[in-house]
């Protein structure tokens, strides 16, 4: 709904219906004052159209409402004739907002009429009540939160000329845009609750406190970091890791939330012909990498071909995998230069003197190839040699062979001093004329800025010229979108190809697995020389962890989901666990040496997801997780409003395209239908999108910087994995709860009182109090606030994730038993 002109032209209606009006105004009936005001006003002064407002509608209980606004009914307006004075008490000069019980209780005309329309509101689901005799106008709301609507702020106007003064509230509050997004609820909120709860972790003294790790967890997370992470970089043992630890791209993601057809339409959105670009196929033939069949033919060509993959996916694996796959007589016959920007270029002036110092130096030192040498100059310039002896110079080796060698040695060190083309003219001359197939990647140029990122493909574009050499590009997305639009992709026609992540249980179970035999002595024996740490300690903690991975679909499915396709954050994730502060290490290895067979529940995993190395959750202490039950106003329906985003668009009901992406109009419609603000949705989508929860087609917000004033109405979105997760597994969990319980503010007096009193507590008991306080607050107001929706039903999320408290309760019980029992003995 929009208003058909600009509040200003309302504005003038106004004061030109006023300055015909009658006098004898006040000795309209009811049907007059409607038809000579009230229309008017409506229709002329405040921009509604007639297909938006309903007259003398019919209820179940027999009533007839005077007036419905909206499609679907947003507010009810009762009319009254003009003799039927509203009395108002006395205010301060200028005061809109008026309590409106002690104006109903003083006037029995106002009662009436009030009572009236709210059985009007009930009958036809309008959230906005408004009485009306002619000069005098009541705006109130028929729903308050955990109170009676008698009990709430009104807006109240009281004369024809306070109509004109308070023309821009007036439109603000009853034009289409002001009843459909509610303005008057979200600013008489104002008024019931001037400022938005202190959370309870300011009853905390050091709420952002960071739990540090005792000497056996820092001796886990040290070993954890060396087995699991650094040691891919160890040029002795890259080629074993790869070999036991890569997952083939074909590998299937079964414990994703997502639909099929996202996944595999996820790269569908670069694509320049609107189709998803192929998948990255390679094969080896005659000893010469092949990339697709169908892109066989065009495989060396003059352009490099652009890798496309989510941040954390997997691309720097894929490509080192694709030379440890190579047998040993084939690796002799190719030169494979892996160009990590990521890594080793910060130092350089540019990516041009990093590419120009690093490709000769890994030639010389992996390959033994030293293209300076004197005899390797010979050999690649030796048809330009022949030119030079034609040329006048030339004629110096008769006559002078000496003069003619000092000649010759100038020129080709004036080849050689080109740095740029002598390294192309030396890969063209392996390439074809001692038979080596070059392999060149150019990865990680997307971590660093746009500037470098587009140098790199420039670069990338100019080796690839020569069409005698194999150029790889890694990109993200959001990325290559940028550049396409702006930057040096914007020029060509790109050779796509796309890498997708592979599963995070095979990804953790082959790299646990591997780092077990390492500590075993079973492979990279050399890894741990020097090593003076306790290495059983990490064998039965990661045993453990392997065990509870393979055998609990829970915890697959979270750390699938909740790590969002990002192959990096998983391995963090689980790096971090091994020796986590809050997580029992000491203990989780004792009943591994002692009993074997430990299963590591998934609430351990959970809790480190959650709090991370610091004491009590915040903001910075996950990498994953997101307070999804936070606010930004003094609503406290807001607590529910990501959630239902998060729910509506992995529902059908969002007219998704095919790749699952709703437009945020569709969004905002939504959400101001059931009551939220356009500031609250579109603070919420900000939110939601910068913690990866939900995402836009180019990844806006979370990779590509989006300004403060722009509005997130322009994009489309969809839910992700995370934050399917939370809305599916973590909305009524007890860690999650427990968790944010500190970090959400509470409307409810009674329930703040008890989160507050424990806050500081890590007792189990207390935090279990705690949690069951947080969730029964959130029912409440969930019931209260009456959402009209199909797409998220909190009782029954609540009743599904029950299990996580029964377990708490369970255990609280037996140590309960456990002490008495101890008493009486």
């Amino acid at each position: 709904m929009q208003a058909k002109f600009e509040m200003t032209d309302g504005r003038k209606a106004l004061t030109g219906i006023l300055a015909d009006f009658p006098s004898d105004s006040a000795f309209w009936n009811e049907a007059q004052n409607r038809f000579q005001f009230v229309d008017r006003l409506l229709i002329e002064c405040l921009g509604w159209e007639h297909p938006f407002v309903e007259v003398e509608q019919s209820d179940d209980a027999g009533g007839r409402a005077d007036y419905l606004l909206g499609k679907p009914t947003k507010a009810a307006l009762e009319a009254k004739r003009e003799a039927v004075h509203f009395s108002f008490l006395p205010a301060t000069k200028g005061a809109n907002v008026r309590k409106l019980r002690p104006l109903v209780e003083a006037c029995k005309n106002l009662e009436s009429a009030v009572l009236q329309v709210l059985s009007y509101c009930t009958l036809h689901g309008a959230q906005i009540a408004i009485v009306c005799n002619g000069p005098q106008l009541v705006i109130f709301q028929h729903h308050i939160p955990g109170q009676s609507p008698l009990d709430g702020e009104c807006y109240v106007f009281d004369g024809f000329d306070i109509y004109e003064s308070q023309f821009s509230l007036l439109w603000t509050l009853l034009s289409p845009e002001g009843i459909a997004e509610n303005r008057a609820y979200h600013k008489l909120s104002q008024y019931r609750n001037p400022r938005i709860p202190a959370k309870a972790y300011t009853a905390i003294a050091e709420p952002m406190g960071y739990r540090y790790r005792n000497e056996f967890q820092e001796n886990l997370r040290t070993l954890a970091e060396l087995l699991l992470d650094t040691v891919e970089e160890d040029p002795d043992y890259k080629e074993e890791f790869y070999r036991e630890c890569y997952v083939p791209l074909e590998a299937n993601n079964r414990h994703l939330l997502l639909s099929k057809s996202i996944i595999s339409a996820r790269y569908k959105r670069v694509g320049e012909t609107g189709s998803a670009p192929a998948m990255m196929n390679t094969s080896v033939e005659d000893g010469r990498l092949q990339i697709d069949k169908k892109l066989a033919a065009k495989t060396v060509g003059s352009r490099p071909i652009v890798v496309i993959g989510d941040v954390g996916v997997g691309k720097t694996s894929f490509f080192e995998n694709l030379f440890c796959e190579l047998s040993n007589e084939d690796k002799a016959n190719t030169i494979f230069i892996h160009l990590n920007l990521g890594e080793r270029a910060a130092l350089s002036e540019s990516v041009r003197s990093h590419v120009l110092q690093s490709v000769p130096e890994i030639l010389r030192q992996k390959y033994k190839i030293d293209i300076n040498s004197n005899s390797f100059i010979n050999k690649a310039y030796k048809g330009e040699i022949d030119g030079f002896e034609q040329s006048p110079e030339g004629r110096l080796k008769k006559i002078s062979p000496t003069d003619y060698e000092r000649a010759l040695i100038a020129f080709l060190v004036a080849k050689a001093a080109q740095k740029d083309s002598h390294l192309r003219t030396s890969l063209e001359y392996l390439a074809k004329h001692e038979n080596k197939q070059i392999l060149i990647v150019i990865d990680n140029a997307d971590q660093r800025n746009f500037d470098t990122q587009q140098e790199a493909f420039i670069i990338a574009q100019e080796l690839a010229s020569s069409r005698s050499l194999l150029v790889f590009v890694a990109l993200r997305p959001s990325t290559f979108f940028q550049s396409k639009l702006t930057g040096a992709l914007s020029g060509y026609q790109n050779r796509l190809l796309t890498i997708s992540p592979p599963p995070a249980d095979e990804v953790l179970r082959k790299r646990i697995t591997f780092a077990v035999r390492v500590a075993e002595g079973q492979a990279a024996p050399k890894a741990l020389d020097g090593i003076r740490l306790n290495i059983k300690s990490i064998v039965y903690f990661l045993t453990a962890t392997l065990r509870s991975i393979r055998s609990n679909a829970q915890i697959r499915t979270f750390l699938s989901n909740i790590t969002g396709g990002n192959t990096r954050l998983v391995i963090e994730l689980i790096t971090s666990f091994c020796g986590s502060p809050n997580v029992d290490g000491r203990r989780i290895v004792r009943i591994e040496e002692d009993e074997g067979n430990y299963q590591v529940p998934l609430h351990e995993f959970t809790k480190h997801a959650l709090l991370g190395e610091y004491s009590y959750y915040n903001q910075l202490s996950s990498l994953v997780a997101c307070n999804i039950y936070d606010v930004s106003s003094a609503d406290p329906r807001e607590h529910y409003l990501s959630p239902l985003i998060i729910a509506y668009l992995a529902s059908p009901l969002g007219n998704q395209n095919n790749d699952g992406f709703v437009p945020a109009t569709n969004i905002m419609n939504e959400m101001i239908r059931i009551g939220f603000s356009q500031d609250q949705i579109r603070i919420a989508l900000k939110r939601l999108a910068e913690k990866r929860l939900i995402e836009t087609p180019h990844a806006h917000y979370r990779e590509i910087r989006v300004s403060e004033d722009a509005l997130p109405d322009q994009f489309s979105f969809r839910a992700t994995s995370i934050g399917l997760y939370h809305v599916r597994f973590w909305l009524g969990a007890f860690s999650f709860l427990d968790a944010t319980s500190i970090d959400t503010p509470i409307f409810d007096d009674s329930a703040r009182s008890k989160i507050f009193k424990t806050a500081p507590s890590f007792e189990i008991a207390d935090r279990y109090e705690r949690a069951r306080a947080f969730k029964s607050y959130l029912e409440r107001s969930w019931h209260e606030a009456n959402f009209p929706v199909s797409y998220l039903d909190l009782p029954q999320v609540f009743s599904a994730q029950s299990d996580s408290f029964t377990s708490v309760s369970r255990h609280l019980k037996k140590s309960a038993a456990q002490g008495r029992s101890g008493t009486r003995r």
